[in-house]
């Protein structure tokens, strides 16, 4: 009897632990008890601390159940810890609050990406979500790279380019990562951001996190949810005298010419704040509203706020010293870095201005110049070819440009173009001299097939296929390319919209130094007039803002493709783990050339100008 009894309370009390409801955690707390960093996608492995970073604290807890927040908007800069802290919300949703999530990601490419270098670790080094998801070996496991499936829910990943996706199902629980980079329009059915969230609105206790770095002001998405939500501020108190502050850019301060020696100074003591004392500035520093709003809480987080290790105040500052001069590289900068949007400037650029600042560049290649791309327009009846000379900080040369006339179906222009693109460039210092080392040719237009042929045969060469991409946040060089053409090619898809405000704001750079562009003397009117044929406006396509790069029909453009064009195969070799400055330093170790002592006849560079090549049959 005393057997039966002891077994029936065991039982009892069982039942008992069973009907309990789980505990009320917030999202920091279970992340503290239960989130493991991988080695694969963390610099810092190991069990998660929310005390390294204690401004995230505030902004996970707002996602817990408990909360009254519906939606969080995070607008930030780098180096903050933001993408972990949405890993910690969706482990915290499949272990302990589960129910239908999607999360989405710019493009369906990085929803494969994302999954496979940020999703698969966060449910592999984090045991207790581990076990809740069956291994994507087993059969019929419900894990595949876009569909991850637990007891009482599941997490579906989708691209923000996908109308298909982002309609799959209504949720729950909506994580959107880096809108700013979200297409303007879908598939013709809308704005992606609000297509996934129209997927929640069957659920009164629904949760949604928006993350991303901001881009252009008057278009950025999370500058706009940001300013529709309560508008927090994360204040932080002076190790001296204790009065709290945001922590701003012009209160960094270091001696001339020494970046590496910044401090923050106190806006209310003066007193010299040491990056080693960030630490205890974060650690006592409070999340602050600015308006009142029930049910959305925005964060603005700017990696002045980065945590000890990981971006000092003196890297800020490094950085920004080193791309000051440049409008395109100072974007980066104020988006990244200050979590704030950029302002363009109104001025237009002038052609006939440009012409004013043609300069001989003499019989070599100018001593600045580094390496050489080439961006070819392929048209009707022509082929046409820029030649740019890049160096340190991207300063560019345009050191030749030509027009191949003939017929592109046939092979005889493609020869002329082949035997363009293997010349030699004598340059000004005692080295030897240059060739293209890497070209694109714009395969979106005119002769598709031949312009594949052209690539396919030279990818050895790096002679790139690639297509023009329009749209905000496009990249102007892709991760990888995609091979799904008639050609077969590896096609590498441009943003031609990025790499146009690139280079118009370079163009409005008027002294020589980092981004600066030099022209030659030879240079005619009518190819500045092409160079600045395009101008941005903005249209509305169901209400919201677009941004969009447009010309007069009579006005040719083919110069501004060609640089376009030279640019991404540049940050095509960037991509590969080309450094200009370093092979700037390198190059100019070499002494300059005798004044006067002219190249040999075959090495001499044709004096930079807009040449025309008729091929053999016309």
């Amino acid at each position: 009897m005393t057997m039966v009894s002891t077994t029936d309370d065991v039982y009892r009390s069982a039942f008992m632990r069973g009907m309990r409801p789980e505990p009320m955690i917030t999202v920091s707390e279970w992340s503290d008890q239960h989130r493991v960093l991988s080695p694969v996608a963390s610099g810092e492995p190991g069990p998660w601390r929310t005390a390294r970073t204690p401004y995230l604290k505030e902004i996970m807890d707002c996602l817990s159940p408990a909360s009254a927040v519906e939606r969080v908007v995070l607008m930030k800069g780098s180096q903050l810890g933001g993408t972990e802290a949405g890993l910690n919300f969706i482990g915290y949703v499949i272990h302990h609050a589960p129910g239908p999530m999607m999360m989405v990601q710019p493009t369906v490419e990085m929803a494969k990406s994302y999954s496979k270098q940020r999703i698969t670790p966060l449910i592999e080094d984090s045991p207790v979500l581990s076990e809740m998801i069956k291994p994507n070996r087993s059969r019929d496991s419900g894990n595949t790279i876009f569909t991850k499936e637990f007891v009482g829910g599941i997490l579906r990943m989708v691209g923000a380019n996908s109308a298909v996706g982002l309609r799959s199902m209504p949720v729950r629980y909506l994580f959107m990562d880096e809108v700013d980079a979200y297409p303007g329009d879908v598939d013709g059915e809308g704005d992606p951001v609000a297509l996934a969230i129209q997927r929640t609105v069957t659920f009164a206790n629904r949760k949604i996190l928006m993350v991303s770095t901001p881009t252009l002001k008057g278009f950025s998405r999370i500058e706009t949810a940001y300013q529709e939500s309560d508008q927090r501020r994360y204040w932080v108190p002076c190790p001296a005298c204790h009065g709290e502050q945001i922590l701003e850019w012009q209160q960094l301060r270091w001696p001339e010419g020494q970046r590496d020696k910044a401090v923050y100074v106190c806006r209310h003591c003066g007193v010299e704040i040491q990056d080693h004392q960030k630490g205890w500035m974060l650690t006592h520093g409070r999340w602050q509203a600015q308006v009142t709003h029930p049910t959305t809480a925005g964060f603005h987080l700017s990696s002045l706020y980065s945590p000890l290790g990981w971006v000092s105040w003196s890297d800020i500052a490094e950085e920004h010293g080193q791309v000051y001069r440049d409008p395109s590289r100072l974007k980066v900068w104020v988006n990244t870095k200050l979590a704030e949007t950029w302002e363009e400037e109104a001025e237009q650029v002038n052609g006939t201005g440009l012409m004013e600042r043609r300069e001989s560049f003499g019989l070599w290649l100018p001593s600045g110049v580094v390496i050489i791309t080439a961006g070819i327009d392929v048209q009707d009846d022509r082929l046409e070819v820029e030649f740019v000379g890049w160096g340190r900080d991207e300063e560019s040369w345009s050191v030749d440009y030509r027009i191949i006339h003939g017929d592109p179906s046939t092979p005889v222009l493609w020869h002329d173009l082949d035997t363009l693109l293997r010349r030699s460039f004598a340059h000004a210092r005692q080295c030897s001299d240059l060739s293209v080392r890497a070209a694109a040719v714009d395969t979106g237009g005119h002769h598709t097939l031949r312009s594949y042929d052209f690539c396919r045969l030279r990818q050895d060469r790096r002679i790139w296929a690639i297509k023009g991409r329009g749209g905000a946040g496009v990249p102007i060089w892709p991760r990888r390319p995609s091979r799904s053409n008639k050609g077969r090619v590896p096609l590498f898809m441009v943003g031609v919209d990025s790499a146009k405000d690139a280079i118009y704001a370079r163009l409005r750079i008027k002294a020589a130094g980092p981004g600066y562009c030099h022209f030659p003397l030879e240079r005619d009117e009518e190819w500045f007039k092409q160079l600045t044929a395009e101008r941005v406006t903005t249209r509305y396509h169901k209400g919201r803002p677009m941004r969009e790069w447009i010309k007069r029909d009579s006005d040719r453009n083919e110069a501004l493709d060609c640089r376009v064009y030279a640019m991404a195969a540049l940050h095509g070799l960037v991509s590969m783990g080309l450094n200009l400055n370093r092979e700037a330093d390198r190059l100019a170790e070499v002494p300059l050339k005798e004044v006067g002592k002219e190249p040999s006849v075959q090495r001499v560079v044709d004096r930079p100008q807009r040449r025309v090549i008729r091929s053999p049959w016309m």
